[in-house]
């Protein structure tokens, strides 16, 4: 009778692990499928913050030999390049989850590979033989100082001369004195002559300010000003950037691309500013078409109907920062719903059924998004 029951309680048991199986393989591993939409339709509330599998991806997969993190990875493989934002992005995630070993290694692999001679970052790398394109980038910059600056702040180290030499990289390469610049470029020996809007990280900035506030405490004051005075349309739209030469405000002609609108709502908030406008869009946006796209037109319609994990990773900062926890959580989930299941080779990546890619940049961001809210899931 026993052994009766047994088999028959073993039978239904290799009945659901078969149905399972087949299930996380349909919604999880088909990176042909049509199942990304689906996947973020059902996507389910979680009971806590687990963003290990998010983490070991990254060091698995996003990394090359040489601990490299590189652009992005495929069935195919990593792509042939790798950026210094992304090196920058996963030391402030080492710093935030107080991981000294892993924050170590980026921070020492970031020295060797991207910094150059002459004391600026390359924003780019070769991921074949590691030259450099000869180009910094503010906000790349501006990750590595605000890493540095919360890993000191979170006893993790000492990097006192790392600081002072970061600080000192922004200031000649990336600024004047008063105003920041976009980037440096060491062909022509010249910086830009804007700043992108979504690069005036002033979080970061007020990092700077509180090192060596008589170094940086006008250009915090111009960075300030810059985004409070900025022009808003429809929707909480903002400009791209400033042009320093015509003194005047620019907008992308081509539409809104989110990542970077957000990122400049992000900016405005620490500046003080007013972000309802586009918590409203969003909270619209949310309640009729269950999304947050890439891109949109002025008029606030949908201009490419694709979403990334990137964009909820910085819409779930943005609610959260201002007390919606509801409109919090909903973007959380659905930047857990574009994470890939165990069972597949690309288990824990934050990335695209369809084409079966991962971004390093939505893999961090959506593990910078994992810390920076915490609790929120609870």
């Amino acid at each position: 009778m026993n052994i009766k029951i047994r088999k028959y309680q073993l039978l239904i048991v290799l009945l659901v692990i078969v149905i399972s199986c087949v299930f996380v393989n349909t919604v999880n591993c088909n990176p042909q499928g049509d199942n990304t939409r689906k996947q973020q339709e059902q996507a389910i509330l979680v009971n806590s913050v687990d963003d290990k599998r998010g983490f070991a991806f990254l060091q698995k997969k996003l990394q090359d030999r040489n601990d490299v993190i590189i652009y992005s990875v495929n069935q195919h493989g990593l792509a042939d390049y790798g950026v210094s934002e992304s090196m920058g992005q996963a030391m402030e995630y080492a710093a935030l989850i107080k991981d000294k070993k892993y924050f170590d290694l980026m921070a020492a692999q970031t020295d060797k590979y991207y910094l150059n001679q002459v004391g600026y970052y390359y924003w780019k790398i070769n991921a074949k033989d590691y030259s450099g394109e000869r180009i910094s980038a503010l906000i790349d910059d501006l990750r590595i100082f605000k890493a540095y600056y919360l890993a000191a702040r979170n006893n993790m180290g000492e990097y006192s001369k790392q600081l002072a030499s970061v600080s000192e990289s922004i200031y000649k390469f990336d600024s004047d004195g008063k105003y920041l610049y976009d980037f440096y470029d060491d062909r022509s020996q010249k910086k830009a002559d804007y700043v992108s809007l979504f690069y005036l990280d002033m979080n970061a900035i007020d990092m700077l300010k509180a090192y060596d506030e008589k170094k940086w405490q006008e250009v915090w004051q111009t960075s300030l000003s810059l985004l409070q005075k900025m022009e808003k349309r429809d929707h909480g739209f903002y400009p791209v950037a400033f042009d320093y030469s015509s003194k005047k405000y620019v907008w992308n002609k081509t539409g809104i691309n989110m990542v970077e609108n957000l990122y400049t709502a992000l900016n405005l908030y620490n500046a003080d500013g007013d972000v309802d406008s586009l918590m409203k869009f969003m909270r619209g946006e949310i309640k009729v078409k269950k999304k947050i796209a890439n891109w949109y037109h002025f008029d606030g319609s949908v201009k490419d109907e694709n979403e990334s994990a990137a964009v909820y990773a910085l819409a779930a900062r943005l609610f959260a920062l201002n007390n919606d926890k509801k409109h919090a959580l909903w973007c959380y989930n659905k930047v857990l719903a574009f994470q890939i299941e165990d069972v597949c080779a690309f288990g824990g990546g934050f990335g695209d059924q369809d084409s079966g890619m991962v971004y390093a940049f939505d893999q961090l961001e959506a593990l910078l998004m994992l810390r920076m809210v915490q609790g929120i899931g609870e």
